[in-house]
């Protein structure tokens, strides 16, 4: 399985150790602060991809070929679904992606060399930052596009949304199964690399007047929730803070993040409390 990573050819004494690598991407940073590299103006990011059968030559080459004359803490790194090779200047470590340990044994060498705890790679549970890209993206194509978007059930009775992409490198799924209408319970869970879960949410909610039909509020709901990471102050897991609609009025606010949250969804009209929502979840080790 071919391997994914990113190089900072200013990271490099020796630039011909870039040869023959498939560049997929470039992307220009232009350095600030915050990259403690006041050496350099800009870094140049080659977002490449390394088959299998040559990972262990390219990373051997590029270990030898990372500039120690300004910092002798640079990196590169590659993740395929099993394996993510850590390449520092004439040192190489080969991690198993579902190995706490491995990583930890890495980042104690790289606290050794000077490199600051936040640039480290860490023990994926999950990055969370991707995440909240994913679930912004896969719930917008999901349960708030329409029911067009449904697949066959997974259990009996239940109503399924599934969405499956790629991003930066990482093979990610989502699916949400949820039970009833006018009270409702469900679940969704996100899926990495060779179908491992790595974060799921539980929810229940439940129509408080019976007049409300589920297609009332479908019309208050599914709007609310397509602006799913529109308002950055708000975990992307539900809707926004706030939203009108038609005389409805949607809420929503969590505690904590990505890795552990607890939250709750409203509507009302005129006043009164007509819908509620409780959701919680988190990272799954």
């Amino acid at each position: 399985m071919d391997y994914k990573g990113v190089i900072i050819e200013e990271s490099l004494a020796d630039k011909s150790a870039l040869d023959g690598l498939k560049i997929l991407i470039q992307e220009i940073e232009v350095v600030e602060e915050a990259h403690e590299t006041p050496w350099l103006e800009k870094w140049t990011c080659d977002t490449v991809e390394v088959p299998e059968a040559t990972i262990d030559e390219v990373t051997q080459r590029l270990a030898s070929a990372i500039d120690i004359e300004h910092c002798g803490n640079w990196y590169c790194d590659f993740k395929n679904d099993n394996w993510h090779y850590v390449v520092f200047r004439d040192k190489i470590f080969k991690i198993n992606r579902k190995s706490r340990d491995d990583y930890v044994k890495m980042q104690e060498y790289a606290a050794s060399i000077g490199l600051p705890a936040h640039q480290m790679p860490n023990y994926e549970g999950f990055d969370l930052q991707l995440l909240g890209e994913f679930l912004v993206e896969a719930k917008k194509q999901t349960y708030a596009s329409g029911d067009d978007a449904k697949v066959q059930s997974s259990r009996e009775g239940s109503n399924d949304y599934h969405f499956a992409t790629e991003m930066r490198g990482e093979k990610l799924a989502y699916h949400d199964t949820y039970f009833g209408g006018v009270r409702f319970m469900g679940e969704e869970v996100v899926y990495c690399g060779d179908g491992a879960p790595k974060w799921g949410m539980n929810y229940r909610g439940e129509t408080l007047r019976p007049d409300m039909s589920e297609a009332a509020m479908d019309a208050v709901l599914r709007p609310a929730l397509s602006m799913v990471g529109e308002d950055k102050d708000v975990l992307p897991v539900r809707g926004p803070r706030h939203f009108e609609r038609g005389g409805y009025v949607y809420e929503f606010a969590a505690e904590g993040d990505l890795a552990s949250f607890r939250g709750e969804e409203k509507v009302t009209k005129d006043g009164e409390l007509i819908y509620r929502l409780i959701c919680n979840g988190g990272i799954i080790e």
